[in-house]
This record gives structure tokens, C-alpha cells and sequence, in this order.
């Protein structure tokens, strides 16, 4: 089976990044065994990015937002426009190296596959962790398992399929029919942070694993877009109002009740003792948003998975 593809990129005041990464993008989409498009969604950027995108990129694909609306609403309307079958959603700040696309595609001819990481490299060719996503509960919480990089050549070289339990929203090839019938990306997250985890646990229930590919790599630069953008106190604490979000979400009412949040309200004690208040603020902004978190876990009440089940199948 061949199956056609989607590049989808949401941008920001992006216009430096668009022409430092936009040229390999579009070779990469050109050089696929089949057809290919380049969108770019636009979330009313005030620099120049439309201009250039009109003038330099000529076979791009534009769709614009009159108001910000952030990450998730770009990748929702990208699917939306999306010809094709396969999406690969990629960050702006986000490069494929040759032949990406063509050995992500493959893992789709398994009828189940929901979705597919490739190996995350920085500037300097170092490896990402999060390339492969394994985790493991401890202390209440699911922390992410490091795998042994040493091991790389010979997982290139078996060729397999490497089960992960999410795939990083910045770099991955999405079958867009799952991708909607799970209703993308929740807007609990918003406006970043932990929507990617989410999602992917969300198609674990339904029986949909996730892959991560080693032979395909992006190169991610080494400061995301993120940070161009956003205070570095608002970055730290969405993200821990958004783990706290996750946990709360997807985690067992038992696991809940008798370890994750006795260990929370610990660390949140002796982080009052020490005034690092950030965490602390994170935590009640979660807590005021506790119609949200009840009515997503009625969602994902009916599950063909369950969450121990879905780490264990990840961690063999």
C-alpha cells in the first residue's frame, strides 16, 4: 500500500525559521515516494512570515489565523485543509534530514499504527531522549525511562518497529482519520506542554499504538520557538499545571488517592518552605479546573486499555 502525505507547520513570528528550514521541508516532500504538501498555518504572525512565505515558497500551502490561537489550534487547522491521508505535523524550528518521510511511512501499512516518531537530534547531533518514550511510575508520578543510546546502531539495523508511548508533537507522522475520531489535540493543555502525552495515551485506549523509527531523524535547533516567545516562569509553571493535568486525568482513582497526591502535596510543602512559589501556583491552577479534568476523565471512562497495561506493553 502507498499512502500519500501532509506536511503540516504551525507558525508564529517564525519568518527567520521558515527560511532556514522551509528549503529542506520542501525537498524532503519532493523526494517522497508519492504525492506530497507543504501547509503552513500561520497564528497571525505580526512579522513578515505571510510576505515571504508568498514570495520564496511558492508551492506552500497557507492557511491563516486572524487571531493567535495557539499550538493546537494551528495543527487542528492544517488537518483540516490536509489532502492526504498521513499527516506529519513539524515544528517550525524543526529540520527532516533525507529520506524522513519515506521510512516513517511504512510502519502506516499495519493497519493499527496511530503514530510515528523519528530520532530527535540537536544542532550538534546529539541525541533527544524523548525520541523514544518509555516510562515508569516512581514516587507517584510516570517519569521518562533513558534507553541506551549505545544501542542505536544495531536497532538501525534490525529495522523493527519500536513500540513508544507517545510521540513528541514536534516531529511525528499521524494517520489523520485517528487523529479525528480522537478529536486531535485536547484544549486542556493550552497553550503548550503535555498535549502530545495526552493524545497518545488517548489512542493507546483504542488499541492504537504509537512507534518510534531510529533510522528516519529531524534535527530540532537547540532553543525552541516556545522560548522566543513565552516568559521562562509562565514556560515552568503551564508545564507543571500540565503534568498536573495528565496525572490527574489518566492516572488509576487509586494510584491517585494513595500516591500521586500525597507525593504532590510533599513536594508542594517543601516547596512553600523554600519560596519557590511556582509550582505551588501551578498546582492551584489545576485545582480551579477540576469540571474540566472530571469531565475528560468520563471520556476516556471506556477504554480498551487500561494505563498499567499500556506502560507495560511500552516498556518490553
Amino acid at each position: 500500500m502507498t499512502f500519500k502525505c501532509s506536511i503540516i507547520i504551525p507558525n508564529y513570528n517564525g519568518e527567520k525559521l521558515m527560511q532556514q528550514n522551509l528549503p529542506a521541508v520542501i525537498r524532503e516532500c519532493e523526494s517522497f515516494n508519492n504525492d506530497c504538501e507543504v501547509i503552513v498555518v500561520d497564528d497571525a504572525s505580526s512579522d513578515n512570515s505571510v510576505k515571504i512565505l508568498q514570495a520564496q515558497f511558492a508551492s506552500v500551502k497557507i492557511v491563516q489565523h486572524e487571531i493567535n490561537k495557539g499550538f493546537a489550534e494551528g495543527i487542528h487547522s492544517g488537518v483540516s485543509a490536509a489532502k492526504y491521508e498521513l499527516v506529519f505535523l513539524l515544528n517550525s524550528d524543526v529540520q527532516p534530514k533525507s529520506g524522513c518521510l519515506n521510512k516513517l511511512v511504512k510502519y502506516f501499512e499495519q493497519p493499527d499504527t496511530f503514530a510515528v516518531n523519528p530520532l530527535i537530534l540537536n544542532q550538534d547531533n546529539e541525541i533527544n531522549q524523548s525520541s523514544w518514550t518509555r516510562s515508569q511510575f516512581s514516587h507517584g508520578r510516570l517519569k521518562l525511562k533513558p534507553w541506551d543510546i549505545s544501542d542505536l546502531p544495531g536497532m538501525r539495523e534490525n529495522d523493527e518497529a519500536y513500540i513508544t508511548l507517545y510521540c513528541s508533537g514536534g516531529s511525528v507522522m499521524i494517520r489523520k482519520e485517528m487523529f479525528n475520531k480522537l478529536g486531535g489535540f485536547s484544549d486542556l493543555y493550552k497553550p503548550f506542554y503535555y498535549e502530545d502525552f495526552d493524545l497518545g495515551l488517548r489512542a493507546w485506549y483504542q488499541g492504537w499504538p504509537s512507534y518510534f523509527c531510529p533510522g528516519a531523524e529531524v534535527i530540532h535547533a537547540d532553543k525552541g520557538t516556545i522560548e522566543d516567545h513565552f516568559k521562562s516562569d509562565l514556560i515552568k509553571s503551564t508545564q507543571r499545571r500540565n503534568r498536573y493535568f495528565l496525572e490527574w486525568v489518566h492516572f488509576p482513582k487509586i494510584r491517585l488517592i494513595f500516591s500521586t497526591i500525597p507525593f504532590t502535596l510533599m513536594q508542594l510543602l517543601g516547596e512553600l518552605i523554600l519560596f519557590d512559589k511556582k509550582n505551588v501556583r501551578a498546582f492551584f491552577a489545576a485545582i480551579t479546573n477540576l469540571k474540566e479534568i472530571r469531565k475528560h476523565r468520563k471520556a476516556i471512562a471506556s477504554k480498551k486499555l487500561k494505563l498499567n497495561k499500556i506502560i507495560e506493553l511500552t516498556n518490553n
